[in-house]
């Protein structure tokens, strides 16, 4: 079977993976703002960043899981099955329990106060914390969700791809991925995430709770093996550069359709209804396209380091785990005042990079426990 192994790194993942997670804390702070329930509301809300949302909705996320299944080809070029297990456990499922218990009960603490009207201390309520799962309880993993689905897709997909690896069937397999990967083809890979979508969102809308959500899990599940199979064939990155354009050209439109209804006061209704299903499949179709865009872009542009992104790209975990504490804490307080909407996000956001960087640079990134519990690897030590 024909391989992507190259020697050097491919420094442009790196980027996406660094801007994805630098989004998140605009867009977080955003959800305050927004049409829709959020952990922390202001009582104005806004249409319009809610559009802006919407349109971020729409690749963010898949994003992530499309750059986690590169990630695990690539690792799994480097060691064995079992090690890669045990990686996949300390940096996705110690740091979801360490958030669990730690990180994410603040964010439930605020929302308890603001929402439901508690009026105990912190410690009030945490010593309620293993009684119920939210929203009866206090126990929940909110953003942390990522963790766990990331997990459970890298182990349940890996048998596949160690066939992959291995060469069982890589004639049929390269065959088909050559032929996927000439002209437009590579836009066929949005029909098993249509079809997801179409069949499978209405009963299983989500949220994040694995047992109404099986909509999201089998459509990130196939974005994880997008990224697998893009990085073991070369020839998906010429077709990444070569339909750049078109993507552009069809996620702008689908985009621009859909939200400037929904800017218009035009709302889908859930159900097994044409207008819904349409919605569904062409959002499916966008995602590819501003999936194919961001990789096709980012393969043109960002395949270079510097000091930036090497100091960043070992952050990219611990700013995941710890930003929306900080968002939400930060927004309990400056959504009280008096501000207009746009200078409240502006506070919330500016003042959540600051004191995120400086948790990561004065503490994370110094003690070896920290570092441990927040997914990293050890301090390398310099060799003089």
């Amino acid at each position: 079977m024909q391989q992507q192994l190259k020697d050097e790194r491919l420094y442009y993942l790196d980027w996406l993976r660094v801007l994805a997670v630098m989004l998140l804390i605009p867009y977080h702070t955003g959800a305050i703002f927004a049409n829709f329930d959020f952990h922390i509301k202001n009582n104005v809300t806004s249409t319009g960043i809610t559009t802006i949302m919407g349109f971020i909705d729409n690749w963010h996320m898949p994003l992530f899981f499309l750059l986690a299944g590169a990630s695990t080809w690539f690792a799994l070029s480097k060691r064995p099955p079992a090690a890669y297990i045990k990686e996949r456990f300390l940096r996705l499922i110690l740091p979801l329990i360490f958030g669990i218990l730690i990180i994410v009960p603040p964010q439930t603490f605020y929302e308890r106060i603001q929402k439901f009207g508690f009026s105990g201390n912190y410690f009030d309520f945490y010593s309620h914390l293993f009684k119920g799962v939210f929203p009866e309880g206090n126990l929940t993993w909110n953003h942390l969700w990522f963790l766990f689905y990331l997990f459970i897709i890298s182990v349940a997909v890996l048998p596949l791809i160690l066939r992959w690896k291995a060469g069982r069937r890589a004639t049929l397999l390269e065959s088909f991925c050559a032929w996927l990967a000439e002209g437009r083809r590579i836009f066929l890979l949005c029909l098993p995430l249509a079809i997801i979508q179409m069949t499978l969102k209405v009963p299983y809308p989500g949220p994040q709770n694995i047992v109404s959500d099986w909509a999201r899990i089998l459509f990130m599940l196939f974005i994880f093996l997008y990224g697998v199979l893009f990085y073991i064939f070369p020839w998906f990155q010429e077709s990444l550069e070569r339909n750049l354009n078109a993507a552009l050209i069809a996620g702008v439109a689908i985009s621009i359709c859909y939200l400037g209804s929904y800017f218009l006061g035009y709302r889908f209704v859930n159900g097994y209804n044409l207008p819904n299903l349409s919605q569904l499949g062409l959002n499916s179709l966008a995602t590819l396209c501003w999936l194919i865009v961001l990789l096709g872009f980012a393969q043109r542009s960002l395949n270079f380091s510097n000091h930036f992104l090497d100091y960043t790209s070992e952050a990219v975990l611990p700013i995941y785990i710890i930003h929306q504490t900080i968002i939400i804490i930060l927004g309990y307080y400056v959504v009280e005042t008096e501000f207009h909407l746009i200078t409240k996000f502006a506070i919330i956001n500016i003042l959540s990079f600051i004191i995120i960087l400086a948790i990561y640079d004065i503490i994370v990134r110094r003690f070896y426990v920290i570092r441990f519990l927040l997914g990293m690897r050890p301090i390398q030590k310099k060799i003089c």
